[in-house]
């Protein structure tokens, strides 16, 4: 199985911490759109024979991938679609018929699972019923709402264009509207909140409906106007500690409502986890579609033009329109370990020697001998980080890679 990631670069205004590519300016929405149509063709259906099965009861159409040397799909793992994530920048700045384009398009070119997660990011103030409504008609089964905080003050500091009222009522929305797959996104260690402020948003987000939440840390990104404000002095930096407690709060009230921390930034009730974004610390392929938007194979990645103007010139011209990468034994190895410590199952030793072989295997223990042993859990063929270790994970892997 495999996963496809569509970026849609568009936004209202750009936030205070955001480092995603990203323009204000939506005019070349449609040619856009339709550049993003025209790789699909690219990468898919010019390397893909259909073959036709016929039962007693039924007809059914398999497709089978045909990649040749240097064409399409980079060198891809071929296999069916079980997840569609349309990131950005705001898919939901998109109308309707423009999604449902993109959607057509994908299936036309690519064998999706019937079962496929289907996930859309959204603005709060774009999630009015009649909209999420038609969302859920084009067949999108999971929607990830862009909370980040439910405090007026919080919000406006961060540069978000939606207010603490519209976020609940969004969430109300998407739960009329059908999704019962509701994810919202939250971000602490912001200075002029107080851990009582914090200790109430965190109530708040879990006493709505929503199955999933995702929560990171403010930090400072270069090219942000964050990091902006903060090198000319205009604000104090991020206070590392109040971070740590606040991950901490999260961590605590996450598990008393019975969500599990599948993975460092992840909270999902049972059943609920990502499916596509698990395919990223799984090792699992992906392709991306859109500028900036990455792929990966296991022993490749890539990444396409981080300029909308660009982007178009380039598919529609047949140029080259992204670079790639081939990762060398060691690089597949780091990539592994980074990936893995951040989830709740950690490192599996046995796929490890049996990916890396034995050598890689004793080095990754003997490395292990560096951290202090109350940040890990050594239990049978799995390694995984405790709850105390997560908070310093940056530092755990930096002394387990090669």
């Amino acid at each position: 199985m495999a996963g496809i990631y569509i970026h849609i670069p568009f936004c209202k205004k750009k936030c205070i911490y955001c480092n995603f590519y990203s323009i204000m300016n939506t005019k070349r929405m449609e040619e856009y759109v339709e550049t993003l149509i025209k790789e699909f063709k690219v990468q898919g259906l010019g390397f893909k024979e259909k073959l036709e099965v016929r039962s007693q009861k039924s007809e059914v159409r398999s497709q089978k991938y045909i990649s040749p040397a240097g064409g399409g799909l980079r060198g891809w793992i071929n296999s069916k679609i079980n997840t569609l994530y349309f990131g950005g920048g705001t898919p939901s700045l998109l109308p309707v018929n423009l999604l449902e384009k993109i959607l057509n398009a994908l299936y036309e070119n690519f064998e999706v699972a019937d079962d496929a997660e289907s996930t859309i990011e959204a603005n709060p103030e774009q999630c009015s019923l009649e909209y999420l409504k038609e969302l859920k008609r084009l067949g999108f089964n999971r929607i990830s709402i862009g909370i980040q905080s439910f405090n007026d003050d919080v919000l406006q500091f961060l540069g978000r264009t939606h207010s603490g009222k519209d976020t609940s009522l969004a969430i109300e929305n998407a739960r009329k509207a059908g999704f019962e797959n509701i994810s919202i996104d939250l971000i602490y260690g912001i200075d002029l909140r107080s851990l009582q402020d914090w200790t109430q948003e965190l109530k708040t987000a879990f006493g709505l409906p929503v199955k999933h939440l995702s929560a990171y840390s403010l930090t400072v990104e270069e090219n942000t106007l964050l990091h902006k404000k903060i090198s000319q002095q205009k604000m104090p930096n991020i206070d590392e500690e109040q971070s740590l407690q606040e991950m901490m709060m999260l961590m605590n009230e996450a598990e008393k409502n019975g969500f599990i921390h599948y993975e460092v930034s992840n909270f999902a009730l049972k059943d609920y986890h990502s499916k596509h974004n698990s395919n990223y610390w799984n090792g699992t392929p992906y392709l991306g579609f859109g500028a900036a938007a990455h792929s990966f194979t296991g022993k490749t990645r890539s990444w396409n033009i981080s300029n909308v103007d660009k982007y178009i010139q380039a598919v529609n011209e047949n140029k080259p329109y992204y670079e790639m990468e081939h990762l060398t034994f060691d690089e597949q190895y780091n990539e592994y370990v980074l990936l893995r410590l951040r989830t709740k199952e950690g490192i599996d030793l046995k796929r490890l020697e049996d990916c890396f072989g034995k050598e890689k295997k004793e080095y990754f223990l003997e490395s292990l001998q560096k951290i202090n042993p109350q940040y890990y859990k050594h239990q049978f063929q799995y390694v995984t980080i405790t709850k105390e270790g997560l908070t310093l994970l940056d530092f755990i892997t930096e002394n387990l890679l090669i």
